[in-house]
């Protein structure tokens, strides 16, 4: 004599698939890493659009020291014959939809043996969007760490000995 159940067990037996418990444990596991995971590429996107700023802040630095090395050169060629490196100079830039701020500094190395050279420090603040939106402030607060700070090194062409 069969039992009833017999058949009812073989086809259990032959049925795949997942049991409740373990479809709620797997939902689990997931609620629990998503989190984590969207944390982890929001932070990602978030450094790398630091690093995004901080690489136009260091071309708007770059393009100031190349135009103050190029007016330089028209100084040596007497295009420019009054020209002289500022002590001091400041001004704003637009660069990739944003608005820099540029400040550079000349600074006069009599300690070196060779007359005639000056360092030449450029700093960059962020101070917002190019179309006049600024990021809460109209002035940059020299007080907060720039973005990019360069040094360069220039001649004075008059005052160096050309052997």
């Amino acid at each position: 004599m069969k039992l009833p159940f017999a058949n009812c067990q073989l086809k259990r037996s032959n049925q795949r698939g997942f049991t409740l418990l373990e479809a709620i444990i797997a939902l689990g596991i997931v609620a629990m890493v998503l989190p984590a995971l969207i944390t982890l590429v929001m932070t990602q996107l978030d450094g790398s659009g630091v690093i995004r700023d901080k690489t136009y802040a260091y071309w708007v630095a770059e393009n100031q020291l190349t135009r103050v090395r190029l007016l330089q050169q028209q100084k040596a060629k007497k295009a420019l014959a009054d020209y002289k490196v500022p002590e001091k100079e400041s001004g704003t830039v637009d660069m990739a939809g944003m608005r820099w701020q540029w400040q550079l500094q000349s600074i006069a190395m009599d300690t070196l043996p060779v007359p005639g050279f000056k360092r030449v420090e450029i700093t960059v603040r962020l101070m917002g969007a190019a179309d006049g939106m600024t990021l809460g402030r109209s002035t940059v607060d020299e007080d907060q760490p720039a973005m990019a700070r360069l040094t360069g090194y220039i001649s004075d062409p008059e005052t160096v000995l050309v052997q």
